[in-house]
């Protein structure tokens, strides 16, 4: 292809992207269909970036709290097991309650075969990435008969969800502007967009990114609590 006709679509695409973010962001807000009366703004904990030990909790909730989250979302299962015994994730979610945090334990599900007690708990996530859709419906029905409130779900951005989950985080991790990009491919009712703090360069587009979502989907999570205190966003 000539230099000039590169150049050209360059050009072009880089107009129809910067038309569509100007779409996006003074379109007005759709009437959400959350369970929740207020959006849930949702700081995830990965366990595999950042172990800690029981005794720590209070301060994660301290920083947590500090960083304007009213969500709590600690993954608690992984590799086929819970990484806290059931007694210390109910302390996680009294203490948090305690705090005015809401507190969602997350299980990493790899297998059909794969099992925990989600009772006494009023909202889980599940993250099902590893399993086929179809199992992925069979696994959510089975804790669902469990009688938990509210189950959502973390889904790759662009993986089917063949169910209807109470709530669907979609992880729309990229930074400017694809970020934006991706916000156009996806029906933003009943789902809530999501940010990786390691790929946002600066507090202005991660405010940018995460008054969006708050706006225009049902809520918003940032990934992770590592990342964001090693990327000193606030």
């Amino acid at each position: 292809m000539p230099n000039k006709k590169r150049t050209l679509l360059v050009v072009v695409l880089i107009i129809m992207l910067s038309i569509s973010i100007l779409l996006l962001i003074s379109l007005p807000p759709f009437i959400s269909s959350s369970p929740f009366k207020t959006k849930p703004v949702i700081l995830y904990y990965d366990y595999e970036n950042m172990p800690f030990n029981a005794s720590q909790f209070p301060t994660i909730v301290n920083t947590t709290l500090q960083h304007h989250f009213n969500t709590l979302m600690v993954l608690v299962f992984f590799n086929h097991k819970l990484i806290f015994n059931q007694s210390t994730i109910h302390y996680f979610f009294s203490y948090a309650f305690s705090r005015n945090l809401t507190f969602v334990p997350s299980y990493y599900v790899e297998s059909l075969s794969d099992r925990f007690n989600v009772s006494g708990f009023p909202w889980v996530n599940l993250d099902m990435e590893r399993l086929s859709p179809n199992i992925q419906r069979f696994f959510y029905a089975k804790v669902a008969e469990q009688g938990t409130g509210t189950i959502s779900v973390t889904s790759p951005y662009g993986q089917p969800v063949e169910f209807a989950p109470s709530l669907d985080i979609v992880e729309t991790y990229s930074g400017t502007p694809w970020f934006w990009f991706l916000q156009l491919a996806y029906w933003h009712s009943g789902h809530i967009c999501s940010i990786a703090a390691w790929l946002v360069h600066s507090q202005q587009e991660y405010d940018s990114e995460k008054n969006y979502c708050l706006k225009y989907t049902d809520g918003v999570m940032v990934f992770d609590y590592f990342n964001l205190l090693k990327s000193h966003l606030n």
